[in-house]
């Protein structure tokens, strides 16, 4: 018989083959010129679970960039970054400060 440590998932390693995977497959559908055929609630929570981790992993302390260098445009982030602060009421020049003391 398996002892429980054996049978627990292991987190970490499944959450970074999923991310794999739905990052494949955001690929293919964005190839196939097939974004709009995806639910809005679906591109919400992709979102949404991207920021609460990344969010998480910089306040320990992990310094990573945001994406591997060369995989998004500039207009890609500057359409995202702008509906993420519209959806939190936080004005640019608040970001800017925010920015600014996080780096004293």
């Amino acid at each position: 018989m398996s002892s429980p440590e054996s049978a627990a998932p292991n987190l970490p390693s499944d959450l970074a083959l999923e991310a794999e995977r739905a990052l494949a497959h955001v690929d293919e559908v964005l190839d196939a010129g097939r974004a709009a055929d995806v639910p809005d609630e679906a591109a919400q929570q992709l979102l949404l679970a991207a920021v609460r981790l990344f969010a998480a992993k910089r306040d320990l302390g992990t310094q990573l960039e945001a994406f591997p260098s060369g995989s998004v445009t500039a207009t890609a982030v500057a359409v995202t970054a702008v509906a993420m602060t519209k959806a939190v009421n936080l004005e640019l020049f608040e970001l800017a400060l925010w920015n600014g003391w996080s780096n004293i």
